[in-house]
């Protein structure tokens, strides 16, 4: 049974080596990637422009280019702040004692090394169901954990796919409760023009993260990649890198230092009679204050959930951002404790941050020039009620380069997909899962996401990309397959 195992795996295997060995030698770090994203965009949409007849020159290509790029420098602010709140809160339960004690205990769960890396990516696509800040931040937490579990127990892991493992969890966030998409679909408003007209009462979660093809889709995604990424690990030991340094003396316990690399939370200790705290200490470490301030957001997450009678169309990116602040406040007990945390949760998201308005800019290219439109008729143009699920599925791909932001990429490329979905006689629904699926497979290659991921593993973008690279064109089968077979075929 175990060499059958190992026959059937072998070509997964030595297809992650290759695409491992070209991730090594030809990926650039994640700023280097939207510079280059950035260009490619410019030059692509330079002779669209020019042939569009809306400018004379190419001077006048040019600067509506650069007007295009700087027109959508700032259009996701909204979403930039929601996404960071989300990843800082989701980064700060995941490191919470209680959390990080739980997670403690599952990582020594696995026993073998196909077991290790399985469950890691098992764990981590769980969590991103949950929340896509949930799961980024367990999923790296977990790599981290499982192989230094194992490392304790004198089993070598490759550390660089563990954390590929981890980073799955991207490939299936959008199918799951923070669906930008799906959820902005749910809860239109009046300012919401461009897209009223092709759903005047917006989409229900019940039609797009609720669909069958959804669920059957996140069902063989789990069932399916957590195995195929086992099967990547290598089998010589000499090919196998472990832990760095720097991460294994984070989680040494020491005094002081708790098992995950964050600052450890012991029980507090009474003050001596000449050990009098200041009101200001008493303050600062009131758990009164902490379950005082978690009635705002509470109310707020209860009262969309279940006060206001609206059920699923309650959840919202909102509402979901109310709901992790309530959790990562009353999961560090102290106002101390959790201001402490969120100094080290910042710098996880900062590359993030800071990358977001370039890629707003790419995002202001694709649609205030030709280009987003060029790449849609393209499309559209090939595509019939059969073939568009997987054409469609390409085009979100595609875009997802060049916008990987749910909901940023939505905004730009949604009005489209809708009106190609229109104009082939299917329901809007189509056009919302194509762009949950897109927008979330090629996250698999695409590294602004994994940032978090890097900087608590202490790896580089080409470490893991590799593999994860193998995840994604798996992930494209069977997406392709189950799109085909529930949102084509009825309709062919």
């Amino acid at each position: 049974m175990v060499r059958n195992y190992m026959a059937m795996t072998t070509p997964i295997r030595r297809l992650g080596e290759k695409f491992a060995d070209w991730a090594m030698r030809y990926m650039p770090d994640p700023y280097v990637f939207v510079i280059v994203l950035t260009a490619l965009a410019f030059l692509a949409a330079l002779p669209l422009q020019l042939q569009s007849g809306d400018v004379s020159t190419t001077l006048g290509a040019v600067t509506s280019i650069f007007d295009a790029w700087y027109g959508g420098v700032w259009t996701f602010l909204t979403f930039m702040a929601q996404f960071a709140v989300i990843l800082m809160t989701g980064d700060a339960i995941a490191k919470s004692p209680a959390v990080t004690r739980l997670l403690e205990r599952i990582a020594g769960v696995p026993r073998s090394r196909a077991q290790a890396v399985a469950f890691t990516s098992f764990v981590a696509m769980v969590g991103a169901l949950i929340s896509w800040g949930l799961g980024l931040i367990v999923g790296a937490v977990m790599a981290r954990q499982v192989t230094y579990q194992a490392q304790k127990r004198g089993t070598k892991l490759h550390y660089p796919l563990v954390a590929a493992a981890g980073y799955t969890g991207l490939m299936i966030w959008h199918s799951g409760l923070t669906s930008s998409s799906g959820l902005f679909m749910a809860s239109l408003t009046e300012e919401d023009t461009e897209f009223l007209q092709y759903a005047p009462n917006g989409i229900p979660v019940t039609e797009t993260i609720g669909s069958l093809a959804n669920l059957t889709t996140v069902a063989l995604l789990l069932l399916v990649i957590p195995v195929v990424m086992a099967a990547l690990h290598p089998r010589d030991d000499d090919e196998i890198r472990g832990l760095p340094d720097s991460v294994v003396e984070e989680m040494t316990p020491s005094d002081g230092v708790a098992a995950d690399g964050g600052t450890a939370t012991a029980d507090p200790v009474e003050p001596t009679a000449t050990e009098r705290l200041s009101p200001a200490d008493r303050l600062n470490g009131s758990v009164g204050l902490t379950l005082l301030i978690a009635i705002f957001p509470a109310y707020y997450f209860v009262n969309s959930w279940f006060l206001s009678g609206d059920g699923l169309a309650g959840l919202s990116l909102n509402s979901i951002n109310a709901f992790f602040l309530f959790c990562a406040i009353v999961l560090w007990k102290t106002p101390e404790g959790i201001v402490e945390q969120m100094e080290d949760s910042v710098e996880n998201v900062s590359g993030i941050l800071f990358q977001f308005p370039f890629y707003a800019g790419i995002s202001g290219i694709v649609t205030g020039t030709a280009l987003g439109l060029t790449i849609a008729d393209f499309f559209a143009s090939v595509s019939t009620p059969l073939t568009w699920p997987v054409l469609g599925l390409i085009s979100t791909g595609l875009v997802n380069f060049l916008v990987p932001s749910g909901g940023g990429q939505w905004a730009a490329q949604g009005p489209i997909l809708l009106e190609t979905t229109q104009q082939l006689g299917m329901p809007a629904s189509t056009a919302v899962i194509l762009e949950m699926m897109g927008d979330q497979l090629t996250n698999m290659i695409q590294p602004f996401w994994a940032l978090p991921l890097l900087a608590l593993a202490d790896l580089r973008a080409r470490d893991i990309i590799g593999y994860s690279t193998v995840a994604m064109l798996v992930g494209f089968v069977i997406m392709a397959t189950t799109l085909t077979v529930f949102l084509g075929l009825p309709h062919a």
